[in-house]
């Protein structure tokens, strides 16, 4: 069959600009071997037609359209059209394959104390051991009486929030991020995403873990998220304050694509002393009777 695949950009007035059904090509194009066929015979022409567009995305977009082809939406490629810290975004993935990350020269490295390089490479060690589960987001509630709510970023971070947040504002982009055209009233920018502002407060916000190693053997994977202690609350976090190191245990994340992406659920939390936590990762089957 023919299926056109990517994703539209984040800046909602870059796909005013160009198009909401256009994949940007930054953040990649796939094109089915059927597809990709018909329009290696019909492209030059195309390209003579549309020569006048800026960008090869904008002329295999416009052929495809004569082709009566239309985008099927992928959200795992990105083609960040927005600057600064990635945090917001990539803490709270949607929940599909990490595909691509475009523009990574514009934004700050994604991991603290590092450079470009040296970050995308720590980030690896996660994707070489478990590619399917990078990034994806699990959220759980602690049930005792610290009532705080855990969101874990596989492969990237683990935040600790004090009290019960929410899950829609747990999956919203935190604003950490600037827009991708500099000089824009703030009151003017929009995102394809649903955004929340980061809280002014610092003891609003919450206690952050990056990933600091991953391994795997035949009894599972651990990955280990240690605290960024930059942006910390000393006052009102009650066991919060002492962590310092977080554990997570998984199964490697076998993505079938007949079925379709689900949030995958922390089934238990075990306080190990008050400076490490441990979780163990697992999968909400459809014949279970658990919660979050």
């Amino acid at each position: 069959m023919w299926y056109y695949v990517g994703s539209i950009s984040e800046s909602f007035d870059q796909n005013v600009e160009n198009s909401f059904g256009m994949a940007f090509g930054g953040g990649g194009i796939a094109l089915s071997l059927p597809l990709a066929r018909v329009l290696a015979r019909v492209l030059d022409g195309c390209l003579k037609r549309y020569s006048r567009l800026y960008g090869s995305d904008a002329r295999i977009y416009s052929c495809l359209a004569e082709l009566g082809v239309g985008l099927t939406s992928e959200p795992g490629f990105h083609q960040v059209d927005i600057r600064g810290d990635l945090f917001g975004m990539l803490s709270a993935h949607p929940l599909a394959p990490l595909v691509s990350l475009h523009h990574l020269d514009k934004v700050e490295p994604i991991f603290p104390m590092m450079d470009h390089v040296q970050a995308l490479g720590h980030l690896f060690k996660a994707v070489k051991v478990d590619p399917g589960r990078i990034l994806q987001q699990s959220v759980c509630y602690d049930r005792s009486e610290s009532q705080r709510t855990v969101s874990v970023s596989w492969g990237y971070n683990v935040q600790v929030f004090e009290g019960n947040w929410l899950l829609p504002d747990l999956v919203s982009w935190q604003r950490t991020f600037l827009p991708w055209r500099r000089g824009r009233n703030v009151g003017l920018i929009r995102y394809m995403a649903n955004t929340m502002e980061v809280p002014k407060e610092l003891c609003q916000r919450p206690v952050v873990f990056f990933l600091l190693n991953v391994t795997s053997d035949s009894s599972g994977i651990q990955s280990i998220y240690g605290r960024n202690n930059t942006e910390s609350c000393l006052q009102g976090m009650s066991l919060t304050k002492h962590l310092q190191h977080i554990r997570v245990f998984s199964e490697k994340f076998d993505l079938d694509i007949k079925q379709k992406e689900f949030r995958h659920t922390l089934k238990l939390i075990l306080l190990d002393d008050f400076h490490s936590l441990t979780i163990n990762l697992g999968l909400l089957r459809s014949d279970q009777n658990q919660g979050l």
